[in-house]
């Protein structure tokens, strides 16, 4: 960092519900033990409640999902933060994934069985899917969190096990149904890192982040880890979390993240992936504001520059100015697989989100299969009303900016980019498509979509089939002309191991250009 730039991080607390003050909710709630038909609210897994909506008040409204982990059921709250003891109860599908706890249990009673492999180099990790629920004759169901068995020495050349684990009856299924892998192979080369090293040591949630070069306020925003991104409690977090960004005194993003991770193998398998659990990866420097956030002296380095490891000695968000952009930088887990979630602010203001895919040693990832990221960007461009979106195809002649007045979705093409600008002052910026972005196939259903804003709606709700984005529900013909504006965008990587591409291993992500 050079002599006359300077970068700040505060503490900020976060509009909403602490997972304690929901609690307390629920305890006083008359309908929520009922539903759920429990007598206990300490056993149910409970998290946060953010606020939803822009700048939001003590009245904000909220949205959360209680879970009994025993039953294996969700109820979802729909009320306000000044009376949550009088939210609407609702039926909810939501399963969250297994937590940290969760985990170390499931794999004490792994270990204690007697079919568990011998030998000191087995490692237990998180694989793919996180869940194997056991249906009952009843139609009830058993909460059963997945483990994977890493055996590299195993004579018999399977080097991977998927099961399955009821905590409660302490039992293992070593041939869960429905699991489909090939547990023979031995994709990628980076040892996982087991169950036990990730841990969460606390630290603040949300950080206001400001850069300075000179007197002069370049960036100031607010970051929100992943483990506390939008949405969660229900949802799958979204990675680095962008808020509030301003860039030189102006308002240009009011959220901006990705909210829906999916992944598809050729031969058909499908993921919904977390995007909210947190790894270790290296980063270097000081912790200015407690555990989970450092101030780096050098760049950081996550699994994609570093792959022949998946340890590190840090895990949370890191920040790095190498003199001419600001690198915000955490690394993520799904089962084996491993994400850069990653942004660029550049001092002339350009914002470059970037997403990078990799994974440790599995059984599948050698499969054909192709990732897709989709960004949403909440543009506020100097305040929340007056935007308009406007599509331009470069040609032989001066393009001419045509408007998109009503809700849509478009594919990329080459020449064409998109602009936000605020309407009265022309101010805004301009989205290109990133070299490696790919168009969309049947699964990845579009590239960009442009909503008018709703509070509620942070992701798609994952409503099937086979994890498909469903953005498109959101889509029904309102005016987008001189409004809130949000776009959705998507990359899609293709991922051969047989046949690498060029860009095999690059983060992909548009380019987001000031006007």
């Amino acid at each position: 960092m050079s002599d006359d730039v300077r970068l700040t991080i505060e503490a900020v607390p976060r509009a909403g519900l602490s997972a304690g003050q929901l609690r307390q909710a629920v305890a006083a709630h008359p309908g929520v033990l009922s539903a759920l038909e429990v007598a206990d609210a300490d056993r149910l897994i409970i998290g946060q409640a953010p606020a939803l909506g822009h700048d939001p008040g003590q009245d904000a409204p909220f949205r959360a999902t209680v879970f009994d982990p025993v039953g294996n059921r969700a109820i979802e709250l729909r009320g306000t933060l000044d009376r949550p003891q009088g939210a609407e109860v609702r039926p909810s599908a939501h399963r969250p994934p297994p937590s940290h706890g969760e985990l170390l249990a499931a794999a004490d009673v792994l270990r204690a069985d007697p079919h568990f492999p011998a030998g000191e180099n087995v490692i237990v990790y998180r694989p793919m899917p996180p869940l194997a629920d056991l249906d009952r004759p009843d139609g009830t169901t058993v909460r059963r969190p997945t483990l994977g068995i890493y055996t590299p020495g195993e004579p018999t050349g399977v080097r991977h096990r998927i099961v399955a684990v009821d905590t409660a009856a302490r039992t293992v299924d070593w041939t869960p149904a429905g699991i489909d892998v090939r547990m023979h192979h031995d994709c990628e080369h980076t040892v996982p890192e087991g169950v036990t090293p990730l841990a969460d040591h606390g630290g603040p949630d949300q950080v206001r982040v400001r850069l300075l070069r000179g007197a002069s306020e370049l960036w100031n925003l607010l970051v929100v880890r992943p483990r506390a991104s939008a949405p969660q409690n229900p949802g799958a977090g979204s990675g680095v979390e962008l808020r509030e960004v301003r860039y030189r005194g102006r308002l240009v993003l009011r959220q901006a993240h990705v909210p829906i991770l999916n992944v598809e193998y050729e031969q058909g398998t499908t993921f919904r992936d977390d995007a909210s659990s947190e790894t270790r990866f290296s980063a270097t420097g000081t912790d200015p504001v407690g555990w989970g956030w450092r101030l780096c002296d050098s760049p950081p380095r996550t699994i994609l520059e570093r792959p022949d490891t998946d340890a590190g000695g840090f895990q949370g968000v890191a920040f790095h100015h190498d003199g001419e952009e600001l690198r915000i930088v955490s690394e993520l887990q799904a089962g084996w697989y491993r994400y850069a979630s990653d942004w660029r602010l550049g001092d002339d203001g350009t914002i470059r989100p970037r997403f990078g895919f990799a994974a440790t040693a599995n059984p599948m990832t050698c499969m054909v299969h192709r990732h897709h990221a989709y960004w949403r960007f909440d543009f506020d461009i100097e305040g929340s009303a007056g935007d308009v979106v406007e599509q331009i195809d470069q040609g032989p002649i001066i393009p001419e900016p045509v408007p998109i007045v009503r809700e849509t979705t478009r594919r990329r093409a080459p020449g064409r980019y998109w602009q936000v600008r605020q309407k009265s002052s022309g101010r805004g910026y301009q989205i290109h498509p990133g070299p490696f972005d790919d168009t969309a196939d049947a699964y990845g259903v579009s590239d960009l979509w442009f909503l008018r804003h709703h509070a509620a709606e942070l992701d798609d709700g994952n409503p099937g089939p086979r994890d498909r984005a469903a953005i498109g529900r959101f889509l029904n013909s309102e005016s987008i002309d001189a409004t809130n504006v949000v776009v959705w965008y998507a990359g899609h990587y293709y991922h051969d191991q047989a046949h690498p591409q060029p860009h095999q291993g690059e983060l992909i992500g548009p380019e987001l250009l000031p006007i």
